[in-house]
């Protein structure tokens, strides 16, 4: 059994874990979303659609993330940003119509979550390109 590791491995498990953090709460928003659209069936289900398609990009990609998969890395790549573009149109919808920026809470799940997995993706990749592109020669002395 191989038990070394890279060193991009601990920033892809960190990612991971912030994944599923982030798939655990839009699963928890796709139930809201649902109970919702039950009760005030005016958006017609579009919102329990984008938060249980996200969810499941989300959790699939935490379980597939690995340092050679890029496929995976641009899924989350675009339901972050998705979700980023979705906290710009809410954040000026509250101030529009309340006056009031959302709670910190919303401020931390919405846009520093996704903003730290792709900045831990950045990085183990541009890691990994740093490691691949020492000579041979170099890493013996």
């Amino acid at each position: 059994m191989d038990t070394t590791r890279r060193p991009t491995d601990e920033l892809l498990d960190v990612a991971r874990v912030l994944l599923l953090v982030q798939g655990a709460i839009l699963v928890a928003t796709t139930i809201e979303a649902l109970i919702w659209s039950l009760v005030f069936p005016g958006a017609a289900g579009t919102p329990f659609l984008t938060s249980g398609v996200a969810a499941v990009l989300v959790l699939v990609a935490s379980a597939r993330v690995r340092a050679g998969r890029s496929w995976t890395r641009r899924i989350v790549y675009v339901v972050e940003m998705v979700i980023l573009v979705n906290l710009l149109i809410d954040l000026a919808l509250a101030v529009v119509i309340t006056g009031h920026v959302p709670p910190v809470v919303v401020l931390l799940t919405r846009f520093v979550l996704p903003l730290s997995v792709i900045g831990l993706l950045r990085q183990s990749t541009r890691a990994a390109v740093a490691r691949a592109a020492v000579s041979p020669l170099e890493a013996t002395s």
